[in-house]
């Protein structure tokens, strides 16, 4: 009888469908190819060519942002770290402050966090470019820059499948496991 119980169990444990990412699945999923910005490097990126391969995490901020940026990069990080730093996945910084955060800026602050993350600039309109092509609003100058806080995820032919606001991120490090998988 306890065996028939403990079967039981693990047979529901096993069809049971699993928890649905904290992020919100595109419908219809967009394309964000063609993007082409400065990595930290200095050298010419091409965002969705040059992450190809690879799971990809994408936000969008500023490195002298008082608050939402320098949290939601620790979380990444800690996502990243407790996922055991997957080869194919990256995460990747596009500041919305290009006059301020050059390439040697966007090393040094993306690094803090990890060593793997890539900030990314470029020009202004490079910039807001990249910034439609995901959604992302901003609006402002210095300190005083508004931004939308999400985290994109783009599968790995460069199409946004996933975003993750603000409250979804801290559910980020759960799903990465699955997102692996799946995309």
């Amino acid at each position: 009888m306890v065996a028939l119980g403990f079967g039981a169990y693990l047979l529901g444990s096993w069809l049971r469908p699993k928890p649905a990412p904290a992020g919100t699945e595109l419908n219809n999923p967009v394309a964000v190819t063609g993007l082409e910005l400065v990595d930290h490097h200095g050298a010419a990126v091409d965002l969705a060519a040059d992450f190809g391969g690879d799971v990809t995490l994408v936000f969008f901020g500023f490195t002298r942002c008082p608050d939402v940026c320098p949290l939601t990069m620790a979380r990444l990080g800690k996502a990243y770290v407790d996922a055991g730093e997957p080869d194919d996945l990256s995460i990747v910084m596009v500041t919305v402050d290009p006059e301020y955060d050059t390439p040697a800026v966007m090393a040094d602050y993306v690094g803090r966090f990890h060593p793997d993350f890539v900030g990314l600039t470029g020009s202004n309109s490079q910039v807001a470019t990249a910034a439609r092509a995901f959604f992302a609003g901003y609006s402002g100058s210095d300190v005083q820059i508004v931004h939308t806080d999400a985290v994109a995820v783009v599968d790995r032919t460069g199409m946004m499948r996933y975003v993750y606001s603000a409250d979804a991120v801290v559910s980020i490090g759960a799903d990465l496991p699955q997102l692996l998988r799946s995309l």
